[in-house]
């Protein structure tokens, strides 16, 4: 079983054998998973860094018989992680992970029922690097204005969340909210852009054969997959795609709702970068 993580965007610098604080709020997710006074888990800043833990002495037996006086325990000996307080850990090792290359961005239309943020939980925990909330012309949901902020933060909680559960130390970046054509400016010219598109012709994993995994990894910055809202990519929206390069892409017969779409075509990527195989497949 892998070991549990913790999010802490204020880890401290430090070595193997150093003892650090933890975060209040990160202190109380701690305690209430219960972890043991000898159970390693991982702190992650979620720019890559990855800290094997396990509570500090003060978290250990000491301080837990205070808590066992209060009354009896049963199964395995708890260390005081439910209790109030700040938290302290032991360093057992400490990693670095750096970004893949190319980078993984998703364009995700805004969704109604919540389905724009199950793509972006469900992206994250199958690798992406980079989230573009888009709220295109035909888009049903909407972000205004004036709450823009709020969804942008609630967005940057489920991709914290997704990222803590699927075992990253790298969070995907949000980035600001894209409105109608202006999306364009979110590419780059290194940029492999595939717009997901019920009337495409190419299949998106034949695309990404005939290019290679030795060519998207030496040629190409950045892949991104643009998945439209409920009502479909406006024409207007299309053309500025195909403008910047952009190769519109099926993804196989049926037709996925944008809470699939998204995570579907990233799987596709994964497998041809050779990044979900027991060995890297023959590059080409």
């Amino acid at each position: 079983m892998t070991r549990s993580v913790f999010l802490d965007r204020d880890l401290p610098e430090a070595e193997a054998g150093a003892e650090v604080p933890v975060a209040s709020g990160v202190a109380h997710h701690i305690r209430v998973s219960r972890i043991a006074a000898d159970e390693e888990f991982d702190l992650v800043d979620g720019e890559g860094r990855r800290l094997r833990v396990v509570l500090a002495a003060s978290e250990g037996p000491d301080a837990r018989q205070g808590a066992e006086r209060a009354g009896p325990r049963s199964g395995r000996r708890r260390s005081r992680t439910d209790a109030a307080g700040p938290l302290a850990v032991r360093v057992v090792d400490v990693a670095h992970e750096q970004t893949g290359a190319p980078e993984l961005v998703l364009v995700q239309a805004l969704a109604k029922a919540d389905r724009d943020e199950q793509a972006i939980e469900s992206a994250t925990e199958i690798g992406v690097d980079r989230v573009v909330p888009w709220a295109a012309a035909r888009s049903i949901a909407a972000w205004p204005a004036h709450k823009e902020e709020k969804q942008a933060s609630r967005w940057q909680a489920l991709l914290d969340s997704a990222t803590q559960q699927s075992r990253r130390a790298r969070a995907p970046r949000l980035e600001p909210l894209a409105r109608g054509r202006r999306v364009r400016e979110t590419l780059r010219d290194d940029d492999l852009v595939l717009v997901l598109h019920e009337d495409a012709t190419e299949h998106l994993a034949d695309v990404l054969e005939s290019i290679g995994s030795q060519a998207l990894g030496d040629r190409v910055g950045r892949i991104v997959l643009v998945v439209g809202p409920e009502g479909g990519i406006s024409p207007e929206e299309l053309d500025g795609f195909r403008s910047a390069g952009a190769r519109l892409v099926l993804l196989g017969p049926t037709v996925l709702r944008a809470s699939s779409a998204g995570p579907a075509g990233l799987a596709l990527v994964q497998v041809a970068l050779g990044r979900w195989r027991s060995k890297a497949s023959p590059r080409r």
